[in-house]
């Protein structure tokens, strides 16, 4: 098991980030196709209640170099279903990430909250848990997807707050 935080700044509010940034279609599109460029991005499913924001969607990652036994492990196409829950009240995003393959060896949860960081802006944070139970290789397997992890959220965090204002949100 390896756990992770990832902070980043944004140049917003915190209703505007979840209000009209984080759901937003064109913001995802382009984050995950341009800024990120996942190969596959794809919307499943996503309802909005008066409680809370359900989301499911299904991606396929740039992948950075991976260690010789990994790549041999999980072959190329590597790709995973995200379903993500925001509680409007508390106003946290609880994520359960399934990959296409080895599901029944790897997980990954985690949850997003934000925090207040001074006029204007708001420190988004993601803690999330990463379990790989493949003998020999599985702490290997936890340290890549979190490498994976954290330079995904650094390009998501400079092209968020480009998006920010560009939109003059």
């Amino acid at each position: 098991m390896a756990e992770v935080r990832i902070e980043h700044i944004y140049n917003c509010s915190e209703d505007t980030f979840w209000d009209k940034i984080f759901f937003e279609a064109d913001y995802n599109e382009r984050l995950f196709k341009d800024a990120l460029q996942f190969p596959e991005y794809n919307v499943v499913s996503s309802e909005d209640t008066d409680t809370q924001v359900k989301r499911v969607i299904d991606v396929v990652p740039k992948l950075g170099p991976m260690p010789g036994p990994v790549k041999k492990l999980i072959g190329d196409g590597l790709g995973y279903r995200e379903e993500g829950v925001f509680d409007k009240k508390t106003k946290r995003y609880t994520v359960k990430i399934t990959p296409n393959k080895m599901a029944d060896k790897m997980t990954t949860t985690g949850e997003m909250w934000c925090e207040p960081a001074g006029d204007g802006k708001v420190k988004r944070i993601y803690k999330g848990v990463v379990v790989a139970k493949i003998f020999g290789v599985g702490g290997m397997v936890e340290k890549n997807i979190i490498g994976d992890m954290e330079k995904s959220y650094e390009i998501g965090a400079k092209f968020t707050n480009e998006y920010i204002a560009e939109k003059g949100l």
